[in-house]
């Protein structure tokens, strides 16, 4: 069977006689998954005999079984009846082939918004409102880092003061501490100047020792 011997037959599907059903049987045999020719035998087996074979295959075949037993029901209710029907072939090839989701509505396109240009402005308004937002966020810890390395910087110019404070302290000798003990310890530290001044202090607080700590005070010289 040729395209064209079969197109003749798909037209004439509502009066399909046993030769044209034979013919369908080869081209079920031929073509195991073409699914017009099972449909074909089925409308036929359903029409004329009792049982159909050929409406298992038809089944598995069809994209939208739902609409394959509207058609075979219906064609075998019209048949009884003898009512006018619409041509098997149109409904077969409009119906049997398509898939069952295209058969759906398809969802319509949303419409653009008439206030396009309000909404973009509203949307630039919005993210200029988030940028300054950032912005303001940034100068923060922008100024919150320059507090931080302000207070750092004071922290450090205290503590150098605290240092120079004591290291001035340390400089100045305390009455309390003059001894010749502590004049020894300058002495072996070679701080020679500290050590003669406790001599002097210690020559005019014990003025009795004066010539003593007068020869002490050349030996720290030397």
């Amino acid at each position: 069977m040729n395209a064209s011997q079969f197109i003749e037959l798909l037209q004439k599907a509502d009066q399909l006689e046993k030769e044209d059903y034979l013919l369908l049987n080869k081209v079920q045999k031929n073509f195991p998954f073409f699914f017009v020719s099972h449909a074909l035998a089925a409308r036929y087996e359903l029409k004329n005999q009792e049982d159909s074979p050929s409406l298992s295959f038809a089944a598995i075949t069809s994209a939208n079984r739902v609409w394959l037993k509207q058609w075979l029901t219906k064609t075998k209710k019209s048949v009884s009846s003898g009512k006018n029907q619409a041509p098997a072939s149109k409904e077969i090839v409009t119906g049997g082939l398509v898939n069952e989701s295209s058969t759906k509505a398809k969802p319509k396109k949303r419409k653009a918004p008439k206030d396009d240009l309000i909404e973009s402005i509203r949307r630039k308004d919005k993210k200029e409102i988030l940028d300054s937002k950032k912005q303001e966020q940034i100068n923060l810890i922008k100024a919150f880092s320059k507090k931080e390395i302000k207070l750092a910087a004071i922290k450090e110019i205290e503590a150098n003061q605290n240092t120079q404070n004591l290291a001035d302290s340390s400089t100045i000798l305390n009455d309390e501490l003059l001894s010749e003990t502590f004049a020894k310890i300058l002495l072996q530290q070679s701080k020679k100047a500290m050590a003669i001044e406790i001599y002097e202090k210690l020559a005019l607080k014990f003025p009795e020792k004066r010539a003593y700590f007068a020869d002490l005070i050349e030996k720290s010289k030397e």
